[in-house]
């Protein structure tokens, strides 16, 4: 009989406390929501109006003459070149094929902007990228003999944010770029 006593105390204590808690928010006549707000203090989107740039044909056709996009990949010397012509032949040719070896660790990416064969024409690229606030990189490499100077940008560890870089680069700066994996 006693438990049953505590038990009865203890509930109506509960009961007591709730009545304490809700009762006086049920009497207010004043809300809790403050009516005076009208409007929102975010600021509205500012739409600009902007004309495109003009370029030139001739402005391109002398932009393209200043960049090396790349250069044509030829087979080592004495390596077998064989010509695929049905599905047999291209079985037989993965068969061949080596593995590929799977990299271990951190994979980056750069944005290549461009390869330059004059140093003067590369530098002006990266003061410019880097003028624009990029994190760019100019290396120098030899292809076919020819010493040729890469403007790069990164290393970004996220490919989406180096593709994004790459599209911004494009619009704002009319190059041609390209992501590739670092290093």
């Amino acid at each position: 009989m006693e438990n049953a006593l505590k038990k009865r105390l203890i509930g109506a204590a509960v009961l007591a406390s709730l009545g304490v808690i809700f009762i006086p928010m049920l009497l207010e006549e004043d809300t809790v929501i403050d009516s005076d707000i009208h409007s929102s203090n975010i600021p509205k989107k500012h739409i600009e109006s902007f004309e495109k740039p003009v370029v030139t044909e001739k402005q391109i056709t002398d932009f393209k003459e200043e960049v090396e996009f790349g250069s044509s990949i030829q087979p080592q010397a004495g390596a077998e070149v064989k010509e695929i012509k049905n599905q047999a032949d291209l079985d037989q040719t993965k068969e061949k094929a080596a593995p590929v070896k799977t990299r271990v660790g951190l994979t980056s990416w750069m944005v290549q902007a461009g390869s330059f064969s004059n140093h003067d024409n590369a530098e002006k690229v990266v003061s410019q990228l880097r003028n624009a606030g990029y994190d760019t990189h100019l290396e120098t490499a030899q292809v076919n003999n020819k010493k040729v100077y890469r403007v790069r940008v990164g290393p970004e560890i996220d490919r989406t944010n180096a593709d994004n870089i790459a599209k911004e680069i494009s619009k704002k700066f009319f190059l041609s770029t390209r992501v590739i994996r670092y290093p």
